[in-house]
């Protein structure tokens, strides 16, 4: 358990929080305890999500059905408020660790432990899907361990985020690697999906592995789609049962009852079904709950979240806040402070950071201090910028660092500043060596707090080793791969596969007449693209077929003659800008001259430039606004052309917001002193509206969570912006 943040709620409904259990792009989960002293796990949801009517139908049929799950192994909803401005539920809190924790701490579990996992959670599941509910969310993190058997949660919200949040996976819920194929394909799921899932899990547990893999997202669903699950040394009666669980076809899966029935002699075994190691680990938990503090009177705000107005209430001994309110901190100095600095952040300004210890805010102002004396000096923050300033990604790390400049001298403009920013751009040319030493120097300044990330792919795996060492963030607006994730590097942009969910929207639309032929250039990229897009397109619409453009002249132009053949209603090409303009070139010579589509990897002028009016028409996704277009980022837009004098480049917009995004991280800490290592944690809980777009992450892989991805159409040899939508008239 983490403590709260002064964002979060001192109490929900009668429920006073302790303490944070996790967070992610949904919402927060904090540790509570009744004013009869039980405690309770709350999942608090954003008011952003329950801003949306069909999200809070949902939510509340999906918590009734859940309240009516009565089962030993399933942790159930004791309390929920589906009208509050922010809809939360709270189930019952078990102190155990969480299976994925469990195996990462005390390796694989032994069969025995394995077959009464399967049969609890077998259990558990049937009564799941006797209350109606669809699980979705069958994952090792959502199994909790305890030593009479598992335990099963997240059960009565799953259902409910479906077809709300378009998360990381595309558009799915769950989690990919224990998702099952009808899930990553988005097609409709009933209980042999959980099933699938919970095969998933039970593979896991016992061999400490993922039977699909890890790696980039996008990877991961097509591997759950099409190829069968690595079950490693598994062997006998458990491998057989697995293979049947994991099987693609649905109909082919046992169910829960059968499962039940394969496993019926293991709960012989539950009162000690678990090795000591993991005992020992369940029993530390457990004894940390007798360390937390009891219920003491405070003072509790009446009214509107956020009010200056408290009242001491100690009727009973037991404060707390009207059912369904909960308000916020103890409002001190530190919270002024706070919000004082978050009016700076309103208007796009303010920063504080850490050196390698602890940073002090000063708390003044900088027009001079109440005796007349000399302000302090103030202090200073460090962010570095390692990029490929020289070499093939120079244009696009320039315009990062351009636009980096500005949310600078912005910030140190202010008057009321609590302490000064530093932006030191340092180029590693791309190269993965130099790349490496840059990171360690960089890594072991203590006046560093963060860094943004501009270089080749080669460069940025480098670099990752010494900013994990030295637990130092890593921001990104250029490395959409994915293949980087670890516990300090956070993406701020979308990840490659993602660029495919407006485009998979656009020809799953009905708009389309023929089929849809996706080309791989053969690229490890455009690999990634067209099987992202196959993966996407598995759900429904149009017939898919996948082409291949590489080779010599005659080659391409064999390929382009074959796919013209095709009568295609849109060709989807997956690779970058020099072999786009090759092909479209050639397919245009093959006659075809319908919808043509790209992603960001041909969101360069030279496609454009090189294809000449074979390009024109052509849409093209890209991860990338354009600032003098984009209505968000024309206050941005005129402080750049003030700042250097020309309009904003590129990529600009994105590395202004970087700035911000860290500022606002930051500001979240909330309080007197920072220590950098709290960076990396607080920045994947940071939500900021930028110029470019609203920047949000996963708490446990840092991906970019919501939209972010922009249509152009190629006009006369340039790049005009269309938005988030392609309008009718295309």
């Amino acid at each position: 358990m983490r403590p709260l943040r002064p964002a979060d709620p001192a109490w929900v409904g009668r429920y006073r929080c302790l303490g944070r259990l996790g967070a992610g792009g949904m919402g927060t989960v904090l540790l509570a305890r009744g004013t009869d002293g039980t405690l309770v796990a709350i999942k608090l949801i954003r008011p952003e999500f329950a801003d949306e009517p069909s999200f809070r139908r949902r939510f509340r049929r999906e918590v009734a059905a859940a309240r009516q799950v009565t089962n030993r192994w399933a942790v159930p909803v004791v309390a929920a408020d589906t009208e509050a401005e922010a809809p939360w539920l709270a189930t019952e809190f078990v102190p155990g660790p969480a299976l994925d924790e469990t195996v990462a701490a005390t390796g694989a579990l032994p069969e025995p432990s394995v077959r009464t996992l399967g049969l609890r959670l077998a259990e558990a599941l049937d009564a799941v899907h006797t209350a109606g509910l669809v699980h979705r969310d069958v994952k090792p993190g959502n199994v909790l361990l305890a030593p009479d058997g598992p335990r099963l949660i997240d059960f009565g919200i799953a259902r409910a985020l479906d077809d709300t949040v378009l998360t990381a996976t595309d558009a799915v819920i769950g989690s990919p690697g224990f998702l099952s194929p009808e899930q990553a394909a988005g097609r409709p799921v009933g209980p042999p999906s959980d099933v699938f899932s919970l095969g998933c899990v039970l593979a896991f547990a016992a061999s400490g592995r993922r039977p699909f893999g890890g790696g980039p997202v996008a990877s991961v669903l097509y591997r759950t789609v099409h190829n069968e699950p690595d079950l490693g040394e598994l062997a006998g009666p458990l491998r057989e049962l697995l293979s049947r669980c994991l099987a693609k076809d649905a109909s082919a899966r046992p169910t829960t009852g059968e499962l039940r029935n394969a496993w019926h002699d293991a709960g012989a075994a539950a009162g000690g079904w678990l090795p000591g190691p993991v005992t020992h680990l369940i029993a530390e938990r457990s004894a940390g709950m007798l360390s937390l503090p009891p219920i003491e009177p405070t003072q509790v705000p009446h009214g509107a979240v956020g009010s200056e107005e408290t009242t001491t209430a100690a009727r009973g001994g037991t404060p707390y806040p009207p059912s369904g309110t909960f308000g916020p901190p103890h409002q001190g100095p530190g919270r002024t402070r706070r919000r004082a600095l978050l009016a700076l952040l309103g208007g796009g300004l303010g920063l504080a950071g850490v050196g390698g210890g602890v940073l002090w805010w000063n708390g003044r102002s900088a027009s001079g201090t109440a005796d007349g004396a000399d302000p302090p000096e103030l202090a200073a923050l460090t962010v570095a910028f390692q990029a490929d300033l020289g070499g093939p990604l120079a244009e696009v790390a320039d315009g990062q660092l351009r636009g980096a400049e500005v949310a600078v001298a912005r910030h140190n403009a202010d008057e009321q500043r609590s302490f000064d920013l530093v932006l030191r751009a340092v180029d590693d040319g791309g190269s993965a060596d130099e790349a490496a030493r840059v990171a360690e120097r960089l890594a072991s300044d203590d006046a560093v707090v963060a860094v943004v990330a501009a270089t080749s792919p080669a460069a940025t795996r480098a670099l990752m080793d010494p900013y994990t060492r030295a637990r130092k963030s890593v921001v990104t607006v250029t490395d959409g791969s994915g293949g980087n994730l670890n516990s300090v590097y956070t993406m701020a942009r979308p990840i490659d596969a993602l660029q495919l969910r407006p485009i998979v929207a656009l020809l799953t639309s009905g708009a389309v007449d023929g089929p849809v032929v996706l080309v791989d250039d053969g690229s490890d990229y455009s690999w990634e693209i067209t099987r992202s897009a196959r993966t996407g397109l598995l759900g429904g619409g149009p017939e898919v077929i996948p082409e291949r453009a590489r080779g010599g002249d005659a080659e391409l132009r064999d390929a382009a003659r074959r796919i013209a053949g095709h009568a295609p209603g849109a060709v989807l090409f997956g690779g970058g800008w020099e072999s786009a303009a090759v092909f479209a070139g050639l397919l245009a010579e093959a006659g075809y001259g319908g919808l043509c589509l790209g992603t960001q990897a041909m969101h360069d002028p030279r496609f454009a430039e090189s294809a000449g009016r074979s390009a024109d028409g052509w849409l093209v996704v890209s991860t990338v606004t354009d600032a003098l277009a984009a209505p968000s980022a024309r206050e941005f837009s005129e402080a750049f052309q003030e700042h250097h004098g020309e309009p904003p480049p590129p990529f600009a917009a994105e590395g202004y917001d970087v700035i911000d995004v860290l500022a606002r991280c930051v500001e979240e800490l909330g309080t007197e002193s920072v220590d950098h290592r709290d960076v990396v944690e607080v920045l994947r809980l940071t939500v900021h509206q930028g110029a470019a777009k609203q920047y949000a992450f996963e708490e446990e892989n840092g991906l970019f969570v919501g939209d972010g991805v922009f249509f152009y159409q190629v006009a006369d040899g340039a790049f005009r912006f269309l938005g988030t939508e392609v309008p009718d008239d295309i």
